[in-house]
């Protein structure tokens, strides 16, 4: 089994939820730097329009797979050697919390709604009843230095940062160093969901893959043309880009 698969032109990590966990365990013992961010279909998207925006990748030291539709495009390139688990960002970050939880590591979290940031401290002291919540701020993308600096003196061990793309990749390839936390974790709307600011899918769609099309229900004016155009538009970029491996196959 490849530790990393490349999907369009991205070296994605091929990992289950307990690589994630012993990475995040190592690095926070060993104050040892470590980027994380998920991938999938709407951030290939954006990497397949945008060469700058696929540059910023450069400083994560990992990407993993996130939702149905990455997983699915592993197989449709590799077959049986696709990606070895179904992974999605929100349960990450609840094993990634409970983690926390166990460890007594302190968590700092940037972004979410201002509405997501006042449930936050309710919701996770509830469901994780040791938790160390290091500091919390809502989204702001101005890239304000007396923020980066709250961030900084918080001698956190884990940044959950969720300013969406492409505002959390600028923003971490300006401060990671700056602010001085082991790992840092790249979450778009995590903040909202773990928070329980906005609500997840029932698990029997979060099981079948369609988690999208709850999300998509819940907020139709935000994201209708991530899914509805974007689903059909990356079909076509997955089904061209397999003609174009299996023609090079071909005639080589």
């Amino acid at each position: 089994m490849k530790s990393q698969l490349e999907i369009f032109g991205l070296n994605i990590n091929n990992f289950s939820y307990e690589d994630i966990l012993n990475i995040v365990d190592e690095k926070v013992s060993n104050r040892e730097k470590y980027i994380l961010l998920y991938i999938n279909v709407y951030i290939l998207q954006y990497v397949l329009k945008d060469k700058n925006y696929k540059s910023l990748l450069n400083i994560y030291n990992a990407l993993y797979c996130d939702g149905i539709g990455l997983y699915l495009a592993s197989k449709i390139f590799y077959g049986k050697n696709g990606f070895k688990n179904r992974l999605t960002g929100t349960d990450s970050y609840y094993k990634i919390l409970e983690l926390a939880n166990r460890k007594k590591f302190k968590c700092f979290f940037f972004g979410g709604s201002e509405d997501a940031i006042i449930m936050l401290n309710k919701n996770l002291n509830k469901m994780y009843p040791d938790i160390i919540i290091s500091g919390a701020i809502p989204r702001d993308t101005s890239f304000d230095k007396e923020i980066v600096e709250k961030i900084r003196i918080s001698n956190s061990d884990i940044l959950f940062i969720g300013l969406g793309t492409p505002f959390q990749e600028l923003w971490l390839s300006k401060f990671n160093n700056t602010i001085d936390i082991p790992v840092q974790i790249a979450v778009g709307s995590g903040i909202d969901f773990i928070s329980g600011n906005i609500k997840r899918a029932p698990k029997i769609m979060q099981k079948l893959g369609f988690e999208w099309l709850f999300r998509l229900f819940i907020e139709p004016k935000r994201l209708w043309k991530r899914y509805i155009l974007g689903i059909p538009i990356f079909i076509f970029q997955l089904l061209l880009f397999k003609l174009k491996l299996v023609f090079k196959v071909n005639k080589s």
